[in-house]
């Protein structure tokens, strides 16, 4: 299995005025999310997700559709990933317990 740069089992979360986007990747194959909009309603979907290459992963929905993170930097306590064609930044919590 090819491995990534994507930290595992650590809380990412959007860096974001408007909008709340966390994850937590496991070794599993598994991404818990929360998602939604800040003072506005949240969903909590668990997503299956695939490593492309070291800076690249896949993440799979429920109903299939895919969303693909290249670029995956690591610079210190932030997570540089492009999202489908939009550059983003993440900051990275500590190790889960």
């Amino acid at each position: 299995m090819t491995t990534t740069a994507l930290p595992l089992d650590r809380r990412i979360e959007l860096v974001s005025d408007t909008l709340v986007n966390s994850f937590r990747f496991h070794a599993s194959g598994k991404v818990a999310a929360t998602i939604g909009t800040k003072d506005g309603p949240l969903a909590a979907p668990l997503f299956d997700y695939r490593v492309v290459s070291q800076d690249s992963i896949e993440i799979v929905g429920f109903d299939g559709r895919i969303e693909r993170w290249t670029g995956i930097r690591v610079e210190g306590d932030l997570l540089h990933v492009e999202r489908d064609g939009q550059w983003a930044v993440f900051t990275i919590g500590k190790t889960a317990p």
